[in-house]
Formats: C-alpha cells, sequence, structure tokens
C-alpha cells in the first residue's frame, strides 16, 4: 500500500472521534468507549482503518494513528521510545539509557527498558523495532523523568545505567563497551553513588566487575577500588556471563576473566 485507501464520510467522522484531541495511541477499549460500540464491531472497524492505511496495529488492542500525508502507511512508524512507552509501563536503561545522558557514542538499534508488566518475551518486535524487555526491580530509587517531544519518559539515571550494566553486563552491549561507559559516567559524576546503588542492587558482581574494570582501564577513584573490595563475596564470577566459557581467575576479584578490557589480559 502506497497510500491511504479512501474512507467514507461516515468512516471519517468515527475515525475523528476515536482521535479526537490529538490522540496518536489509541487502546480496542478507548475506540469502543469513544464509538458506543461493542467489542467485537470495534475491533473489526480497527482492523479495517489499519487494513486501509489509516492506522497501524502496534500490537492486539492498540493502535496508532497514520497522518493523511504519509507515502507509505504500511512502514510509516514512531519514535521506538514513544511506541515502547504506550506499551510497557517501566523505564529505559542499558544503552538506551546511556546514550541519553551522553555515556556512549555508539548507536544501537535495539532499545533497552525493564516494566512492571508482566514480561512474556524477552526480544520483542513492534512497528519495525526491536526491544529488550526485562522485569523491572525496585523503582523507588535512580529513575528520572525526561522529555522526549512532547513524551515524559523515565529513564534510569546515569549511576543506575551503570549498575544495571554491571549487573547485565549484555544490555550494556557486553563487558567491554560496559567499560567505556562507566569510563564516561567516572569523567563527570560521583562515584559513591555507584556503591550506594550497587548495594540496592544485592548482587556482589557487581562489586567484582565494578573494582576489576576500575583497575583494568587505570582509573583510580578515591576509595572505590577498597569499597568495591570489602562488599566481595565469596566464589567466583564471570566477568561477562555472555563471554566465552573459558579463561583464568582473578582471585583479587573473584572473577572469571573471560573478555579482554583495557590493557588486561585474561590471566
Amino acid at each position: 500500500m502506497t497510500m491511504s485507501a479512501g474512507i467514507s464520510r461516515s468512516g471519517r467522522t468515527d475515525l475523528a472521534t476515536v482521535l479526537e484531541g490529538g490522540r496518536r495511541f489509541v487502546t480496542s477499549e478507548q475506540a469502543a468507549r469513544a464509538l458506543g460500540l461493542d467489542a467485537d464491531a470495534t475491533a473489526k472497524k480497527l482492523a479495517r482503518w489499519a487494513e486501509s492505511g489509516w492506522l497501524r496495529r502496534v500490537r492486539r488492542g492498540l493502535y496508532l494513528a497514520v497522518p493523511a500525508d504519509v507515502a507509505e502507511p504500511s512502514t510509516w512508524t514512531e519514535d521506538p521510545l514513544v511506541v515502547a512507552a504506550q506499551v510497557w509501563p517501566g523505564y529505559f536503561t542499558g544503552w538506551t539509557a546511556a546514550s541519553r545522558w551522553s555515556l556512549t557514542d555508539q548507536v544501537f538499534r535495539t532499545t533497552i527498558l525493564k516494566t512492571t508488566a508482566r514480561v512474556r518475551a524477552s526480544t520483542v518486535r513492534l512497528l519495525d523495532h526491536d526491544y529488550l524487555v526485562a522485569s523491572a526491580g525496585d523503582m523507588s530509587w535512580g529513575l528520572k523523568s525526561q522529555w522526549h517531544g512532547e513524551y515524559r519518559l523515565r529513564f534510569a539515571d546515569p549511576a543506575r545505567t551503570v549498575v544495571e550494566i554491571l549487573d547485565t553486563p549484555r544490555i550494556g552491549g557486553g563487558i567491554r563497551h560496559g567499560a567505556e561507559i562507566l569510563t564516561a559516567y567516572l569523567d563527570n559524576h560521583e562515584p559513591e553513588t555507584l556503591l550506594t546503588y550497587a548495594e540496592r542492587l544485592d548482587n556482589r558482581a557487581v562489586f567484582k566487575r565494578l573494582g576489576y574494570l576500575v583497575e583494568a582501564v587505570g582509573l583510580d577513584p578515591p576509595d572505590l577500588i577498597e569499597k568495591c573490595r570489602d562488599h566481595l563475596s565469596k566464589g567466583v564470577s564471570a566477568l561477562d556471563p555472555d563471554g566465552a566459557a573459558g579463561g583464568t581467575i582473578s582471585t583479587r576479584w573473584g572473577l572469571r576473566l573471560n573478555v579482554r578490557v583495557g590493557a588486561e589480559e585474561p590471566s
């Protein structure tokens, strides 16, 4: 379909009613209330509008209005962060938040978020956008709201972004890129906050990775390394859980060095 198909006068009136007030996203329930129809009749009407190019189906029961002047309605989309905020209550983290806080200049196609909703699949594709979704933990700390166009969205703040990447390195593009994000953070932010947040995550491997990376990249924030060592747990953790299976053990940090970071060789 290269342009929206025709729509009757009554259909145009109904669509305008559904989208009243400049609404961009509409649920089946909202459309049913606006039109005074039952669920089945509403679903059929929304499906017809989507087939004709006036709406795009985001997921079951959620549609996005397509501007009338769009040449290719079937491929037109909305900003991936805006789409995600309509589907999942929660916040953005990992490399998505790192980009927001200028902790990385790398561009990633997949959007990283955590949600309070039930997570049925960790990888999701909506409206031509890819998402990596995980369950949110305690959302009472370390979050900031930011305007993103006309939408106010929530992001992990810089410190929470870093510790969540140290907790799950793949959401930061792996531990090597995580080390770059950590370095950028320490250039402009308070290192003590990382320790406070790491305690709240309650994963001692975060302290191991944090202390090791600070040494590996040649940084020396006051007292940070020793405070990380004060929080070490017994046992051995992988430097990067998604890295290679091999690697020798750092007894100093209780880490299996399965990825090279900075000038350090796994040894």
